[in-house]
């Protein structure tokens, strides 16, 4: 992702690093959350590990994916520099709405019914167990913020010191960082008191669904305002590091200690509780800060450690859509298999996780060396892109090329069975 300093373009290279990373976490969150039944046995034998645990994936879970939305939002901003919204929106539907569809309909055996699917697809808020799409809920929601954003973007590009860019611009410089800490946070926290309290928050939809919004435009905004927004992180570098760890405890211990079910989760007005009190509004406002905090220290800390090039950043980069789209394919097998053996929870997690790991980066170079399939995984670039990859760069035979060329479409084909296989074989294994 590239940055305006001075009027050069220079490569923000701890955002696409900061990518790669929490999309690698979570694969190893999933397969962590997916597997927890295996851990009944253990808890009394290394009980410390499984609290550990426990706190690791509830903190994490609180601002994971508000962390990608920002990313998401941010390289939005660096893309619709060099683009009208026309050409956004087009390549937007072509990168997402592709392989969307390709996983809603293909990979999730949408095809096999469907009118039904169709009927789910068009509907925003099917319910966890109806998505048809499964795990790329996050590519249909960052598709349809991308559109509904899209004239905003517009706007804001078009008027570079406009009144949007200097209200964020005078938020970002009030003294001591006071203006990134505060304002986006209570922002969150009103979504939170207006939403929450009518449906669970699941997997982003419901109140999560403009929630997430909401963290995509403000990473835009971040990076419209160019280097006030890296000044800001570094000034308050600090401060968020001493203030995040302990919002965790207080997000943990509120969760008990507020007299309303599923408090940070939403909903209870179905349970016969008022919408609206002080408790719902405190967990509302915890959550948010706590979620924020977290985003402005990895980012704050990545961009003190991580702005540096690597000859592997821009591999890993492009692996990560494709990476993304299969791994859940891939990681119900292994935890199925280790529970039967009976391996034990962290010794399966940490064999499975390494096996999910090295399958899905075998399926992004098969899919990357198949140029019809490109586009499906959501990998830029068509043949000029496979024809610098191994082996096709190392002859100029153009009858050899033709070979190659079907042979990684059949390789890709003989794949698409093999996930559908690892889907089914664990669902039999599992007894589902």
């Amino acid at each position: 992702m590239e940055s305006t300093s001075q009027g050069k373009n220079s490569r923000r290279h701890d955002i696409d690093w900061l990518r790669v990373i929490l999309f690698a976490l979570l694969i190893w969150f999933h397969y962590a959350v997916f597997s927890l039944d295996q851990l009944e046995g253990d808890w009394a034998e290394i009980e410390v590990f499984n609290v550990i645990l426990f706190l690791v994936i509830g903190v994490m879970h609180q601002w994971r994916l508000a962390a990608l939305f920002v990313i998401s939002g941010m390289g939005t901003a660096f893309a619709f520099r060099r683009r009208n919204w026309k050409t956004y929106v087009r390549e937007r539907v072509i990168r997402l709405g592709i392989p969307l569809i390709f996983g809603t309909y293909i990979l999730f055996f949408g095809v096999f019914k469907p009118i039904k699917t169709t009927q789910l697809l068009l509907e925003i808020f099917p319910g966890s167990e109806e998505m048809p799409y499964g795990h790329l809920w996050f590519i249909y929601n960052l598709l349809i913020y991308s559109i509904l954003l899209a004239p905003l973007f517009s706007h804001i590009r078009n008027n570079g010191q406009g009144k949007v860019v200097k209200l964020v611009r005078s938020i970002l410089t009030i003294r001591h960082g006071l203006g990134i800490l505060i304002v986006p946070p209570l922002i969150l926290s009103l979504n939170g008191i207006i939403f929450k309290p009518w449906g669970f928050g699941e997997v982003g939809m419901w109140w999560e669904f403009p929630r997430y919004l909401l963290y995509f435009l403000f990473g835009y905004l971040m990076i419209s305002v160019k280097e006030e927004y890296f000044r800001a992180i570094d000034l308050i570098r600090v401060p968020v590091t001493i203030i995040t760890p302990i919002l965790s405890i207080i997000w943990f211990l509120s969760n008990d200690a507020i007299a309303i079910p599923e408090v940070m989760e939403g909903g209870w007005v179905q349970e016969g509780y008022p919408a609206f009190s002080l408790g719902a509004t405190l967990a509302a406002t915890i959550q948010s800060f706590h979620a924020w905090f977290w985003c402005l220290l990895i980012f704050s800390w990545a961009s003190k450690l991580l702005n540096a090039p690597s000859k592997w950043l821009a591999y890993l980069n492009e692996a990560v859509y494709p990476t993304y789209i299969v791994h859940m394919h891939l990681t119900f097998l292994p935890i199925a298999i280790f529970g039967i053996v009976g391996l034990g929870y962290y010794l399966g997690m940490f064999f499975g996780t390494v096996l999910v790991m090295i399958g899905v980066m075998v399926c992004f170079e098969i899919a990357r060396r198949a140029i019809l399939f490109r586009p499906l995984f959501g990998i830029k670039g068509g043949a000029l892109e496979v024809q610098k990859l191994f082996p096709f760069n190392q002859t100029e035979d153009e009858r050899k090329k033709v070979i190659l060329s079907l042979f990684f479409h059949a390789l890709a084909l003989a794949m698409i069975a093999m996930l559908w296989t690892f889907l089914i074989g664990a669902g039999v294994l599992s007894g589902e």
